[in-house]
């Protein structure tokens, strides 16, 4: 009956990712966004000149550069826009709060249910406070 059970359970999920035992068969499942590479440093001295960022941002910019943020989000005309992602540029405008951004950026479905943006947990807090910084000092000003 487990094994039923077990059958019963993994053959949807096994299809829904698309995998067919049968060779030819095809995937109706749209194909995976395109992920472009992270935004080289060199754009942080211009996002911090452009959007009047303060001192105490530039660790998080370096970090938003970095980390792969800029593969789904743009910032100040750097980035790409997959699945949707918003433009970042006027985040801080928004008044969300240092616990808001952490949180979000620590489990972004727990906060945005349905959220496709994946966990940046790994960072770890300190990391998570320096974007969380960056976020809300980024008013828009440019």
């Amino acid at each position: 009956m487990r094994r039923l059970l077990l059958l019963a359970l993994l053959v949807p999920l096994v299809a829904a990712c698309g995998w067919s035992p049968f060779p030819g068969s095809r995937s109706t499942s749209p194909p995976p966004p395109v992920v472009r590479p992270s935004t080289p440093k060199s754009d942080v001295p211009r996002w911090i000149e452009v959007e009047h960022l303060p001192q105490k941002a530039v660790p998080g910019a370096v970090l938003f550069a970095t980390a792969g943020c800029t593969a789904c989000h743009t910032y100040a005309g750097s980035g790409s826009s997959n699945l949707g992602a918003p433009d970042l540029t006027n985040i801080g405008s928004r008044h969300l709060g240092m616990g808001f951004q952490i949180a979000h950026l620590n489990c972004p479905s727990c906060v945005n249910p349905g959220s496709p943006m994946p966990s940046f947990h790994a960072l770890g807090r300190r990391r998570l406070r320096k974007l969380a910084i960056f976020l809300e000092a980024s008013k828009g000003t440019h």
